[in-house]
């Protein structure tokens, strides 16, 4: 605790000296708040476990004031200019700004109006998880996956049939869609159908035949708005803070007039 308020000590007689030596050897004026330099520190101390030492925090400022010198004299230049890095970069900040400006919670009514009327949007699909047997697709695959299922089922062990299988053996809580893209449209609807708990098949895919064993289905289901209120409520501010960009930049779009001239360079080439 005494090293961090002797630090603050050293830290105020650093910025007092930055502030007279710009002030009197130069009309630019550069101004670092304490908050600024706390929060600098701040990341130190979190990247580096520890608190800087006296010279350490002398080089975070003299850091960040080279920094500024050097974005200053950037800007004198106008490298600035025709970049598009920098400019994304700034749009990004300023719609940053604008979305932090409207960051409000919804009301309560905000909140049911906004979750009644994107039902979709909460919508949870089948789930199935389930283990699988593979045959590689050949003239006697369905046999083989035949016999090997009633072998199964009077007490063999599954490990003692079927080749390796790409995309592995078990699958835990797979959508109907991530079936489908796994497998094929064929098999994603025929494994809905399985009884679960008990080794079914053959079932046809893109690659062959499976032998497969449904362990579990959790059937499709929309949750309640107490359920997923803080869900609700952050879809609810993100969508404010989008449409008050948008509304934003409407209404900068008729503060300019937009023109598109042909590069003179390319038009003599």
């Amino acid at each position: 605790m005494k090293q961090r308020l002797f630090i603050f000590f050293i830290l105020g007689i650093l910025i007092l000296t930055a502030d007279l030596v710009f002030n009197d050897e130069n009309e630019d004026k550069i101004t670092i708040f304490e908050s600024e330099i706390n929060s600098l520190i701040g990341t130190w101390v979190n990247q580096v476990g520890r608190e800087p030492t006296i010279q350490e925090v002398d080089g975070i400022i003299k850091q960040l004031l080279d920094e500024e010198i050097l974005y200053r004299e950037a800007i004198k230049l106008g490298l600035d200019k025709n970049d598009i890095i920098i400019k994304r970069r700034l749009a990004q900040k300023i719609g940053f700004l604008r979305q932090e400006a409207d960051s409000t919670l919804p009301s309560e009514q905000e909140i049911s109006d906004f979750y009644n009327q994107n039902l979709d949007k909460y919508f949870v699909g089948k789930r199935i998880t389930f283990s699988h047997v593979y045959f590689s697709s050949s003239e006697t695959d369905r046999d083989e996956a035949s016999n090997a299922l009633s072998l199964i089922q009077s007490g063999s062990s599954e490990t003692s049939f079927g080749e390796p299988f790409l995309l592995g053996k078990n699958f835990s809580s797979k959508t109907i869609t991530e079936i489908e893209r796994s497998f094929g449209k064929r098999f994603s609807e025929d494994i809905q159908n399985l009884a679960p708990k008990k080794w079914s098949g053959p079932l046809n895919s893109v690659y062959g035949s499976h032998l497969v064993y449904v362990n579990s289905i959790a059937n499709s289901f929309t949750p309640t708005l107490e359920d997923i209120k803080n869900v609700v409520i952050n879809d609810v501010v993100l969508e404010k803070q989008n449409n008050s960009t948008k509304k934003y930049l409407k209404e900068l779009r008729n503060k300019y007039q937009i023109e598109i001239l042909a590069d003179l360079n390319e038009v003599s080439d």
